[in-house]
């Protein structure tokens, strides 16, 4: 596919995060047809990634010398730990956006050193930078990297029932399921309160997925929160309050 010139695009830091999560959704959606897991977004990559795509765009140099130091020795300063990593470069004179990203996306895909960088079985976090200049042209950096899971793991609310003066809650929670290093769901936090009081956890660090509390006293709200945590120490947000009334 030919570029073809085009005049000077905006680089707005909103409009390269919507072509980075444009480019994410693009290779995910091909992982997950070629039956291999998402990458996860890493901010903390994606900035690496930005600052290369703009090195690459200052020097209109396509290499990955000139993107930077190696990226081992940036993730090591950065403090972020790895296993392995990964970069895949580029440049297009497609529009900034929606046909840049797919210019790059469709030579990426046909390249046979970059294909099994979209397509690894070992990476599983992802980090897109984009950087678009005077000229037109848009220069992007993709870093894939191989770490320990720091995602969050995610709660969810069940049932809140009552029965008399006797309430039972119930919840449910999962780990997000990556390419590898997935460390697993580990427990739950139970938060409770009274009315608008202050809350209490009342489980901590527990495997059980329900709450049955008795002789609740009539006339008032009773709330309910959970958050979950995995063997890594991630924690999920807490969960939106449920609430129910003893009459």
């Amino acid at each position: 596919m030919s570029p073809v010139p085009v005049a000077a695009a905006s680089n707005s830091t909103a409009s390269m995060a919507s072509m980075a999560a444009e480019v994410t959704a693009q290779i995910n959606r091909a992982r997950t047809a070629a039956g291999l897991r998402p990458y996860k977004p890493w901010p903390a990559i994606a900035a690496i990634a930005t600052d290369r795509s703009q090195r690459l765009e200052a020097t209109h140099t396509l290499t990955h010398r000139a993107a930077g130091p190696s990226i081992s020795t940036t993730l090591d300063s950065a403090g972020l730990q790895w296993y392995g990593w990964g970069e895949i470069i580029g440049v297009t004179s497609y529009p900034a956006g929606s046909q840049a990203v797919g210019n790059l996306f469709s030579l990426w895909d046909a390249s046979p050193t970059h294909h099994p960088l979209m397509f690894s079985s070992t990476y599983n976090y992802v980090g897109v930078g984009f950087s678009t200049g005077p000229d037109g042209r848009t220069w992007s950096s993709i870093v894939f990297v191989e770490s320990v899971d720091h995602t969050p793991p995610v709660a969810c609310n069940g049932a809140l029932r009552r029965t008399g003066t006797t309430l039972s809650f119930s919840w449910t929670g999962y780990d997000p399921i990556l390419q590898t290093r997935t460390a697993g769901l580990r427990s739950f936090d139970v938060a409770y309160r009274v009315d608008s009081g202050a809350w209490r956890t009342i489980r901590a660090g527990t495997v059980s997925q329900a709450i049955v509390l008795a002789g609740r006293a009539s006339g008032h709200v009773y709330g309910f929160r959970v958050r979950s945590r995995d063997r890594r120490g991630n924690l999920s947000a807490w969960t939106t309050e449920a609430r129910i009334r003893v009459p």
